[in-house]
């Protein structure tokens, strides 16, 4: 199988290069100068006249300007172009450290560490609701249910070098890298096998590609999607999604049967793969006939069929979540399955959340084309009627995008570039659906989500900038200040980024820069005074806690945090009624160990020992080999003259952290006061 300089595989006409010439044409009849009547032909593309009758004309290629060996160095010069852009603008940031759901979902999560928690095909339902018997979010059996392939990457870095980030972020790197070089693979497929491929000249062809990798490759939307390493679900499942949609393709322009049915099976593996890894690869199958259908100018009928074993994958997804839905709430229940990841207590409506996402769709776009004011957490209010401001203004933006890329459709069909650039406004659309439409998610905005939706605003722009610059051939103006002004627009988004990824350097400075942005929003002054506490700097730590309780006084880990950083800054009696506080707003509270725990050293702070006993041995009752506990005790048991008391549970947890040197000096200070003891006696 070789790769031929039309950009097909060893064919001298691809599958999908034909003239639908009944479809497609219309006769008309005009006067020649001598006065003669002459005949013309005028092409209509087949998604106008699909239900023609056909004819199918294979036609040739217009000559190869470039040899396939010269052809075949571009290529390879652009890829490495975009490896080394996506290496300059994110390698610098492999060592910075975990943040937010990084530590949720990989540090805490109480099944990351052995893989064979994982392994829910042996009790599914039991695997549904293991969480729940341990006290932890139920979302930890969603997660592991329908993404396993991006929990094995992280796996695979785990086994490497447990939680060094380095690695972690690198190999995100790479996948931010991967997914660049195969959109340039992708839209150069798509512009050389187009029905209309042979009015576009190799430079356009080159240029498109290339701008639109290149502006996704730099854009500082993507930070999110790389920087952040729990984000991997998102650049992954755009790796096996872009993969898919190549080789498929790639498919259609193969001489060879055996190659063709090869390529199309490793298109459905992909977007298996992909659909593993993260549920808004649901709409690659559908991305695929269209493109198919507009772009490649085959029959919707014919390109249904030719796309019908990757349309019988799309069940996968819904499936697994009205399935783990059923087991999480012992039964099948349709709104459950909706509110999957949400609040039983507090479900979202999905009307409120699909007229709210109109107005996120829109801002979105705006950071596509204006990238400004960039947020981790950004705080957005729930729109509950069509007839707001805000969503009046969002549906005219959206519906003007829609109708602008249609009118220039219908005006200029000919053009591929047209033609492409309708399809991937429709792209835009269909993958940002998932996630914006479809299932109601907590969090009403995510900047990640808008990754694999940018990829068709990318290469629409591409596409205008092409027709921008082909028009203005007779013209130095344009046809040199067009590349110029992309390479510019690059540059700007390349700065941009870099600044935006310092951001993440730290965690102070992340949530710094998020609280700043959002000050409404409980969770923000949560995690800085987390971030404050973990440095030490508790005085900062109680500031943040206390801002957070004015918004939500509710907000029960922000008053288990709290009570930590009053302990550590000596401050008992606070604590303790802190800790008292969260008890009454959850009367199962003490039920949890770190809440049991936080309660056991107040009172040992406040002087209430036999109090601070009991409740550090109702948590060994649960776990008996917790290190923290058994020294917590040990302690109380040393303040209170019992050293030999406080000498087992010192033993007992240096069993568990054998080089715990903190251990070491309470276990010769316990020997001390023994022997100490014995002389008295």
């Amino acid at each position: 199988m070789s790769f031929d300089g039309r950009g097909c595989f060893g064919a001298k006409y691809c599958e999908s290069k034909i003239y639908l010439t009944e479809a497609m044409s219309k006769r008309r009849r005009s006067k020649h100068p001598s006065g003669k009547s002459v005949t013309h032909s005028v092409t209509t593309p087949p998604v106008i006249q699909a239900a023609s009758p056909v004819v199918l004309v294979p036609q040739e290629q217009p000559p190869v300007q470039t040899s396939s060996a010269s052809l075949l160095w571009v290529h390879a010069a652009m890829a490495a172009l975009l490896m080394g852009l996506c290496a300059s603008l994110y390698t610098w940031t492999a060592d910075f450290p975990m943040a937010f759901d990084d530590h949720t979902y990989l540090k805490d999560n109480p099944f990351f560490r052995d893989a064979g928690n994982f392994d829910y095909l042996k009790d599914f339902n039991e695997f549904a609701n293991r969480p729940a018997k341990i006290g932890s979010d139920p979302d930890y059996a969603v997660n592991a249910v329908l993404r396993p392939v991006a929990y094995a990457s992280f796996r695979m870095n785990y086994l490497l070098d447990e939680f060094n980030p380095h690695w972690y972020r690198l190999l995100n790197v790479c996948i931010h890298a991967m997914n660049a070089i195969l959109i340039y693979a992708l839209v150069n497929l798509l512009l050389r096998t187009s029905m209309l491929a042979g009015q576009l000249q190799r430079s356009s062809v080159l240029f498109i590609s290339a701008a639109a990798a290149l502006l996704f490759a730099a854009h500082p939307l993507a930070t999110e999607s790389v920087t952040y390493i729990i984000q991997r679900f998102t650049s992954l499942v755009v790796l096996f999604s872009l993969l898919s949609l190549c080789l498929y393709f790639a498919s259609l322009c193969v001489q060879s049967r055996m190659w063709r049915w090869v390529l199309r099976a490793g298109a459905v593996l992909a977007v298996l793969l992909a659909m593993q890894t993260k549920e808004n690869a649901f709409m690659i199958p559908l991305l695929a006939l269209l493109m198919d259908w507009l772009v490649m100018g085959t029959r919707l009928r014919a390109a249904a069929l030719r796309a019908l074993p990757l349309l019988l994958c799309m069940p996968l997804i819904p499936g697994l979540v009205f399935l783990t839905a059923a087991a999480q709430h012992g039964g099948y229940d349709f709104n459950a399955a909706m509110n999957i990841v949400n609040s039983r207590d507090a479900p979202l409506s999905h009307w409120h959340y699909f007229v709210t996402e109109l107005t996120v769709m829109t801002h979105y776009l705006r950071q596509m084309f204006w990238p400004n004011g960039l947020n981790l957490d950004p705080e957005w209010p729930l729109y509950e009627s069509l007839w707001q401001g805000p969503v009046l203004l969002a549906l005219a933006v959206l519906g003007g995008v829609f109708l602008t890329s249609w009118s220039l459709f219908r005006r200029y069909r000919g053009d591929v570039r047209f033609v492409l650039g309708f399809a991937c406004v429709i792209w835009f659309f269909m993958t940002i659906l998932v996630s914006s439409g479809l299932v109601p998610l907590p969090d009403l905005v995510a900047e990640h989500r808008s990754y694999l939706p940018s990829i068709g605003i990318f290469i629409l722009v591409a596409c205008l900038l092409d027709w921008l610059r082909s028009s203005g051939l007779r013209s130095n103006a344009l046809r040199v200040g067009i590349p110029v002004f992309t390479l510019l627009c690059v540059g700007a988004l390349s700065w941009k980024t870099c600044i935006r990824n310092n951001v993440w350097r730290t965690r102070e400075s992340l949530w710094e820069d998020t609280v700043a942005k959002s000050p409404g929003k409980y969770r923000t002054w949560g995690n800085l005074g987390a971030a404050y506490s973990d440095a030490g700097k508790n005085e900062k730590a109680v500031h943040c806690f206390r801002e957070a309780l004015k918004i939500e006084p509710r907000f029960q880990n922000g008053l288990l945090n709290l009570s930590n950083s009053l302990l550590r800054l000596n401050r008992p009696k606070e604590a303790l009624d802190t800790t008292l506080q969260l008890i009454n707003l959850d009367k199962n509270a003490t039920a949890k160990p770190p809440v049991a725990f936080t309660l056991g050293l107040s009172l040992a702070g406040v002087g209430r020992y036999d109090e601070a006993v009991s409740v550090f041995r109702d948590i060994l009752a649960s776990m008996p080999e917790d290190p923290q506990t058994h020294k917590a005790l040990g302690l109380v048991y040393y303040q209170t003259g019992l050293p030999h008391r406080a000498l087992d549970h010192y033993q007992a947890a240096a069993r568990v952290q054998p080089g715990d040197l903190q251990l070491q000096k309470l276990i010769r200070a316990a020997e001390v006061a023994l022997a100490e003891k014995g002389r008295t006696r």
